[in-house]
């Protein structure tokens, strides 16, 4: 394995900032890339969850000029309304061993293909 070096230009109080939040939860900000960078070699055949991740680390005033593929405040505070109203109607919470969007993303993906005749 070989090792590369990057230099990346960052605004020094967002590096300040960033290097004090990684610091509290025990990450160097060499780290902090490295595992950035492997999120998007284990998702690369998964453009959704890399573009998800982007959009979430986008800022806030960019997530509104996103276009039409970004979810709405109704689709991001979807859990949220599940649960207020579970609460409300005296259920208990949701199970937690249902399925993530991912799993469920990723079932529907290997069905397909073995459709398809590819599995």
């Amino acid at each position: 394995m070989s090792l590369v070096q990057m230099n990346v230009r960052i605004d020094d109080e967002v590096r300040v900032e960033g290097n004090r939040a990684f610091e509290s939860i025990g990450w160097s900000p060499s780290q902090a890339a490295r595992e950035l960078w492997g999120y998007a070699a284990r998702n690369r055949r998964s453009p959704r969850r890399l573009q998800a991740l982007c959009e979430l680390l986008a800022p806030e005033d960019e997530r509104a000029e996103a276009g039409p593929h970004a979810p709405s405040p109704e689709v991001l505070r979807g859990p949220a309304i599940v649960r207020e109203f579970r609460a409300s109607q005296g259920l208990s919470p949701a199970c937690s061993d249902a399925a993530s969007v991912e799993e469920l993303r990723e079932e529907a993906l290997l069905a397909r293909w073995r459709e398809r005749g590819l599995l």
